[in-house]
């Protein structure tokens, strides 16, 4: 509950598609406890959202790609930061996305993100998430919870056997994927084995629908 002594959360609403932006902007600015900012002039209607470069957003809400993009960023400057610059910035980035793999989770949490929303998500649970990163806690979805719990006992693939995978799952033959990467036959039949072991799969098909499934290979992998 919002007081005379608390101040409203500052959130920026950085959403490529203008309709979600708009709906996005509509709910939040309805928050009692939230004051919607466009701090970079890049997304909002000036009728609805305050520039207010004084006060920069706390918390960012993005489709993908820009959210990665955000927090690569952020991070960056936190490494360039001079130690005695002071405190870390406190913009905290969240996610709202169709993408549902866990891949997608996976990638989006090792770039930085802060929390991870499904797009269709109910309306209290993009407020809570608001909130939690404000406070300076994550924020996951329970099916982005649920994909990082499940990830968690498992092995990950390498890249050169996310490679090898690709190769494969476009129909490729062992002898074949050997030429394209310039390793021998062996060496692919060693990476499949360890691939088939990571995926708990029984034929090299089932390994790559497997990887489909996750993310882990984009579905052009799979095109001739």
């Amino acid at each position: 509950m919002l007081n005379g002594s608390s101040p409203r959360i500052q959130v920026s609403v950085k959403y490529v598609d203008p309709l979600v932006a708009a709906g996005l902007t509509t709910v939040l600015s309805q928050q009692v406890d939230m004051e919607v900012v466009e701090d970079s002039g890049e997304v909002g209607d000036p009728g609805t959202a305050t520039r207010a470069a004084d006060r920069p957003a706390q918390v960012i809400v993005a489709d993908y790609a820009r959210a990665l993009s955000l927090a690569a960023h952020r991070e960056a400057q936190r490494r360039h930061q001079p130690a005695h610059a002071g405190a870390r910035p406190a913009m905290k980035v969240l996610v709202v996305t169709p993408h549902d793999r866990e891949h997608d989770v996976r990638s989006a949490l090792e770039a930085g993100v802060d929390g991870y929303l499904e797009l269709g998500c109910d309306v209290g649970e993009l407020v809570c998430g608001v909130r939690q990163l404000a406070r300076g806690a994550r924020y996951l979805s329970q099916m982005a919870a649920a994909h990082i719990a499940s990830s968690m006992g498992r092995s990950t693939l390498t890249c050169r056997e996310l490679d090898v995978l690709c190769l494969v799952a476009r129909g490729h033959s062992n002898k074949a994927v050997a030429n394209r990467l310039d390793i021998s036959e062996g060496t692919v039949k060693a990476h499949m084995k360890a691939i088939l072991g990571k995926l708990n799969a029984n034929t090299r098909t089932e390994a790559a629908n497997i990887a489909l499934q996750r993310g882990l290979i984009g579905e052009r992998a799979t095109a001739s």
